[in-house]
């Protein structure tokens, strides 16, 4: 069913029965559950929006659940236009990931090519929107990621200094069209 249908059959519904089906909904799957309790909040609330990401996301790696990490930031993103807090979670995302490599020790490919990605793509984002303090705000933490990877295995700090080098590159565009 369309949305348009969708919104011509609810509009024939009465209150409770409307309750009712919002209530199934959301008893249906746990992500409807979020997605309903996200668009309830207040918008004082919404400001503990981008912890109760970093919670999911911290314990989503610490169990090596990448996917479920990830979803958050996925989450996240649909739950909320904030661009600063999505590039916040996609550095944390990476932090997390780096801190347990430190931790852990030297880890597998796949652990690394995943971290990469989430950084290139907040690199991209980055590049993309071109927000001057947004760069400025996080380039000190993705350069603390380049340093701390200095002895990681998998090349990582090389392909985190290349991000970088990327992001310098667009941040020398912008000055050059201001």
């Amino acid at each position: 069913m369309r949305s348009t249908e969708l919104k011509k059959t609810l509009e024939q519904f009465d209150k409770k029965e409307l309750i009712r089906l919002i209530i199934e909904s959301a008893k249906l799957n746990k992500d409807n559950m979020e997605w309903l309790e996200i668009e309830l909040q207040k918008p004082d609330e919404l400001q503990e929006l981008p912890k109760y990401y970093k919670l999911k996301i911290s314990k989503a790696l610490d169990s090596n659940d990448f996917t479920a990490a990830k979803k958050a930031i996925s989450d996240f993103k649909k739950a909320s236009p904030d661009r600063e807090n999505l590039i916040d979670l996609m550095i944390f995302y990476v932090e997390i990931g780096t801190e347990i490599t430190l931790d852990c020790g030297d880890m597998y490919e796949d652990f690394y090519t995943k971290l990469e990605n989430v950084y290139i793509d907040a690199i991209k984002l980055l590049n993309e929107w071109g927000i001057q303090n947004l760069l400025k705000k996080f380039r000190p933490r993705m350069e603390t990621l380049v340093d701390k990877t200095e002895d990681v295995g998998w090349d990582i700090m090389t392909f985190f200094g290349i991000g970088m080098m990327n992001l310098e590159l667009q941040e020398k565009r912008n000055e050059y069209e201001c």
